[in-house]
């Protein structure tokens, strides 16, 4: 007497491929979740660094536009020029050169 049992090694074949398929889904998940958080880890990094070089450079800017407006200050030009012997012109004579 023959036993026929038909479609039992397609439905066993096919319940593995489906196993495999989705470990190997799972597993490339995991690896890209890794990666990722990696790089989201790295570039939080640099974004700290980046802000605490800009906090430096708006720290030396702000020196810079000091020392700008103490050397731009009226009273400091006033005393430069009379250290150089300058003299307040109250109607000067303009040349204009035309080209």
């Amino acid at each position: 007497m023959t036993i026929i049992q038909p479609n039992k090694h397609k439905t066993q074949r096919l319940a593995d491929v489906l196993i495999i398929f989705l470990g190997v889904v799972v597993f490339g998940s995991a690896a890209v979740t890794v990666f990722s958080y990696s790089n989201v880890a790295g570039l939080r990094h640099d974004i700290s660094r980046l802000e605490n070089e800009i906090e430096k450079s708006r720290s030396a800017n702000a020196d810079l536009k000091n020392d700008l407006f103490r050397m731009t200050d009226p009273q400091s030009l006033e005393a430069i020029a009379a250290e150089k012997g300058l003299i307040e012109d109250r109607n000067p004579r303009w040349v204009f050169a035309s080209l």
